[in-house]
Order: structure tokens, then C-alpha cells, then sequence
């Protein structure tokens, strides 16, 4: 088949399948019949000789293919866009836009909280909603469009060209306890290590910090793995154990529950804090627009550090 026989309407719908999932929803979104969509679905099976959407339940679920197809369909059909939009400036005050953005409670409480109050003066109808952030697995959701940005603590490396990767800023880890915390004081590295740790799961700290043991052949002594901040908080304050949080974030908290800094008998153990997204949006003025906005915070945030 030859590219003059194919609708670009085909790529809209097939964009709108991988963002819904749902017939229903994707001609909801297109201002399209349900029939319509479902014409277009089986002549998008025929160009491709692929299912590309299998049904599970209530939902669509991609085929590999389709999987394959997602990030060059968004490519292209971004480009569109950004040729037949109107060359009219962009202007913040008039825009309304929704966008998801996946990060731990952290990078919540650092960056994603104070962008929400810093965007509410200059577009008041841009909202930024938080999603869950998986450790194992960001780059899917930001190919299908759920999710527009990644705030990533984690610092791996992204293996994959169309995802776009921003420094924002540099951080470090700091360790908290109680108030009279008997290893308030100067301790060794093993009286650190044999302390009871409290281990974030949505936090890579505990592995950085055995990194900077491994020298010492130390490891620390996990004595509680929690869900959240909150949790790990509060095990600490009504206890001996030691929670270990990024710089960004303990310097708001040690103030508001009191808690104290605990040496750490090794070098500054930092680490990137960086924004993902993906390269469909690179022209998406909104969108490049509130990455700016995020890049301003986390400088602010870098120079009051």
C-alpha cells in the first residue's frame, strides 16, 4: 500500500486508541461515532497486518505492533500540529491544557506542589495532576500519552532516544532521627551501618548509601521497609530508627516535626534530579512552556540549597 492511500484520519484514530483504549472514549474524544472509529480500527488492522488492540474486559489493550507504532504515530502526528497551527504567540493566561506528571512523594513535595502554586497566577486553567511513580517501568506511559512528565530521582540511565531527559538540579541525601537520638553525636561508619534503617519504597536512598559503605564492606541495617514519607516519619519519631530522605526534602521536614541530622560517615552521597518526557511533545508549546517553568523552580530550589 502507498502513503497516498492513506487517510492521516487513520493516525489520528490510531493516536486516540492508544491514549483511551476504549472505542467509546477515543470517538468521544475525536467527535466521532463509535461506529466510525471501529471502521477505521479494522482498516488499520488491514494496512498493518496486525490485531493492534486486543480486548481485555472493558479495556483495549495494545498488540506489540501497536506498541511499536505508539511513539512514530505521536511523532507525526506532532508535527502535524505544529504545521498547521496558527503562527498567534502563545499566552500561558488563555491555555487549557491537563497534565499528568509520575513522581515519587518527593519529587510531589519538591517540585510538583510548589509548580502547581507558581502556575496558578500565570494560567490558571493549566492543571498538573500526580500520578503514581513505577521504579521499574516510566517509559511506556509516557509513549501512550498517560503520562506527560517524569520527575526521576533515580539517575539510570534512559535507553531510549525518544525520551527526553532534563537535569533539573543536583541533590544530596540527609539523615534524620528523633530529637536526643543517641547517635546524634559522631558515630563510625559501623555503628551508622548496625543502626536501624527505615527504607522509603518509593525512595532509592538506602542503595545509595550502601554504595558509599561498600568501601568499608558495610551494608546498613534495614529494620523496616514502608509505603510512603509519611509512614517512615513517623516510625522514626516514636523510635531509634534512622530515615535517610534527599537534601530537597528533609529541609522541610526536620523543621516541621523536629527532627534532627544524623552525620553520615562518608562522602556527600548525591544524585540528578531530572524531568522526562517524550519527544512528541518537543513542539507542544504548552508543554514546553511548563517545562521552563519547571526549570526555573528547580533552579530557585538549587540556589536556595
Amino acid at each position: 500500500m502507498h502513503l497516498k492511500e492513506v487517510d492521516a484520519n487513520l493516525l489520528v484514530t490510531l493516536d486516540a486508541l492508544l491514549v483511551d483504549a476504549s472505542v467509546t472514549r477515543a470517538a468521544v474524544r475525536l467527535g466521532r461515532s463509535s461506529s466510525a472509529i471501529s471502521h477505521a480500527l479494522a482498516k488499520l488492522r488491514e494496512i498493518f497486518a496486525d490485531e493492534l488492540f486486543v480486548r481485555a474486559g472493558q479495556k483495549l489493550v495494545p498488540t506489540a505492533k501497536a506498541i511499536e507504532l505508539a511513539p512514530t504515530v505521536h511523532v507525526i502526528l506532532a508535527g502535524m500540529e505544529s504545521l498547521l497551527r496558527p503562527s498567534k504567540p502563545f499566552d500561558p493566561s488563555l491555555a487549557m491544557r491537563d497534565f499528568s506528571v509520575a513522581a515519587s512523594e518527593a519529587g510531589e513535595l519538591i517540585l510538583l506542589q510548589p509548580l502547581r502554586q507558581r502556575l496558578k497566577p500565570l494560567a490558571p486553567s493549566v492543571r498538573v495532576d500526580w500520578m503514581p511513580f513505577h521504579r521499574e517501568d516510566n517509559i511506556d506511559p509516557l509513549r501512550n500519552g498517560r503520562c506527560h512528565f517524569v520527575i526521576d530521582i533515580e539517575g539510570a540511565p534512559v535507553p531510549a532516544p525518544d525520551i527526553r531527559v532534563l537535569k533539573l538540579f543536583d541533590d544530596k541525601l540527609i539523615t534524620l532521627a528523633r530529637d536526643g537520638h543517641p547517635l546524634a553525636r559522631r558515630k563510625t561508619a559501623g555503628r551508622f551501618a548496625a543502626a536501624d534503617h527505615i527504607e522509603v519504597n518509593s525512595l532509592p536512598a538506602i542503595d545509595l548509601i550502601n554504595r558509599a559503605l561498600a568501601a568499608e564492606k558495610l551494608a546498613c541495617n534495614v529494620s523496616a521497609r514502608v509505603s510512603s514519607v509519611l509512614v517512615g516519619l513517623l516510625l522514626a519519631l516514636n523510635s531509634d530508627a534512622l530515615i535517610t530522605l534527599p537534601a530537597s526534602l528533609a529541609q522541610i521536614l526536620e523543621k516541621q516535626f523536629g527532627l534532627v541530622r544524623i552525620h553520615q560517615p562518608f562522602g556527600a552521597v548525591a544524585f540528578p534530579v531530572r524531568l522526562l518526557w517524550h519527544s512528541s511533545y518537543d513542539r507542544d508549546e504548552c508543554h514546553a512552556w511548563v517545562r521552563g517553568e519547571l526549570s526555573a523552580l528547580a533552579r530557585e530550589i538549587a540556589g536556595a540549597a
